[in-house]
């Protein structure tokens, strides 16, 4: 019995594509409308059209002929739909392959990994918290407002921060530093975090010893991490509380966390909170 059109494509709903035969011959990167084709066939992106030596001469195949854009490929590209890679972590967005990175490079399911030794845990950045807490018995969340001082106290290990304006998570771990004391990083847990991405906020600690009269301050970028590996980045402890600040009692440190696209004024409110605890 002979299929209408309508009933051919309500039942080829799935199919199997070998994903590099959407990739351009030029650039290996995926096709994106519009595509152009020699004569034989052979397609490549509009861009790379633009970059070729002899614009009438196929590179693939070397004939002398013009390139026409294909309507056809540019449709079977639209209607091809990839999961997203997240999809595990619980993102089911599907998006032409085209466009997959785009969205991935910005899917909020894309997983942080705890950084505790020999865990394993990778999941949503808001599924942290819990895992921590009920997982591994860190300290709950400590909520802040950005540009606002507050204390923290210091002591060895990990705990969380949690910005209440914006929902960001950020690690704090402190760590013994030998003879000069403790050691303490910030980062933000950041799914998307990468060699290339600027910070978006910035960090200043400041110390003040009463018994011994002890001030110090540190004023850092903050680096963003995915803690890929389960791992802390090199190098990443950017302020000291040295020893003989904080025997025998535990200490605490005043805490900032600025937006860096936005102007405040320096250091202001770490004094401040320094002259309220002093008095």
């Amino acid at each position: 019995m002979e299929q209408s059109a309508g009933q051919r494509s309500s039942v080829a709903t799935n199919a199997t594509v070998d994903l590099e035969v959407l990739d351009c011959t030029v650039c290996c990167h995926p096709l994106k409308p519009p595509v152009l084709q020699c004569g034989v066939g052979h397609v490549i992106c509009s861009s790379c059209h633009g970059k070729l030596p002899d614009k009438n001469r196929c590179h693939v195949c070397a004939m002398d002929t013009a390139y026409n854009r294909c309507f056809a490929v540019e449709q079977i590209l639209r209607s091809i739909l990839v999961p997203c890679r997240n999809a595990g972590y619980g993102c089911d967005a599907k998006t032409a392959y085209h466009d997959s990175d785009s969205h991935e490079d910005g899917c909020p399911h894309a997983p942080c990994f705890c950084p505790e030794l020999g865990c394993g845990f990778a999941g949503a950045t808001s599924s942290l918290p819990a895992h921590f807490t009920g997982g591994h018995g860190w300290p709950l969340a400590t909520e802040f407002r950005r540009a606002r001082a507050f204390d923290l106290q210091v002591q060895e290990g990990k705990r969380v921060l949690r910005d209440v304006d914006g929902g960001h998570l950020f690690l704090v771990d402190v760590a013994p530093a030998g003879p000069a004391g403790l050691a303490g990083a910030v980062l933000l847990l950041d799914p998307h975090a990468g060699a290339k991405v600027k910070p978006k906020f910035e960090c200043h600690v400041a110390f003040h010893c009463r018994a011994t009269g002890w001030r110090s301050s540190s004023e850092f970028p903050v680096r963003s991490t995915a803690l890929a590996g389960g791992s802390l980045p090199a190098d990443c402890y950017a302020f000291v509380v040295p020893r003989v600040a904080h025997p025998p009692a535990t200490a605490s440190i005043i805490v900032s966390v600025y937006d860096v696209s936005k102007k405040r004024p320096r250091n202001g409110d770490i004094r401040q909170h320094l002259k309220s605890r002093v008095n």
